[in-house]
């Protein structure tokens, strides 16, 4: 029993000498992250823009062993990648948001508390999903082929 009550000791030593993130570490992390893919995003954009001829004439133009589509596809891609990386930023940053909302804006004397901001959150995020699924439900109707 008394070897059991030694070893404590050693292992809350062991946790503290552990370390963990800090939110700050956490933060300074993926603000790189999202610096590096936005600046990837635009680099692709750009080279589309500017180093293929119009995607109608790109059939059979190569940079780097991928085609335009392909091209297209990485651009696609990295552009979902900040948009996660951007909404992580906004849910890490969701209590500060809240308060600014909240304080500064709506001049409320008490800030929600975390529940209400976790909510107001959810309801955020639902009323942005369906508001880009409703653009996309439009334009998939709109959309036209070309008679030419």
């Amino acid at each position: 029993m008394d070897e059991l009550r030694a070893d404590i000791p050693d292992e809350q030593a062991a946790k503290s000498k552990t370390r963990t993130m800090s939110k700050s570490i956490i933060n300074l992390v993926l603000d790189a992250l999202l610096l590096v893919a936005a600046v990837f995003l635009l680099w692709v954009s750009v080279v589309m823009r500017m180093v293929f001829p119009a995607p109608t004439k790109a059939d059979g133009w190569v940079l780097w062993g991928l085609s335009f589509d392909r091209w297209h596809d990485v651009q696609f891609t990295t552009l979902c990648v900040v948009a996660l990386l951007a909404l992580e930023h906004l849910v890490l940053h969701w209590n500060w948001v809240c308060g600014i909302i909240s304080t500064k804006i709506l001049r409320v004397k008490n800030r929600p508390d975390e529940a209400n901001q976790a909510v107001y959150g959810v309801a955020t995020f639902i009323t942005l999903l369906l508001t880009l699924l409703a653009g996309l439900v439009a334009a998939t109707l709109a959309v036209k082929r070309s008679t030419l």
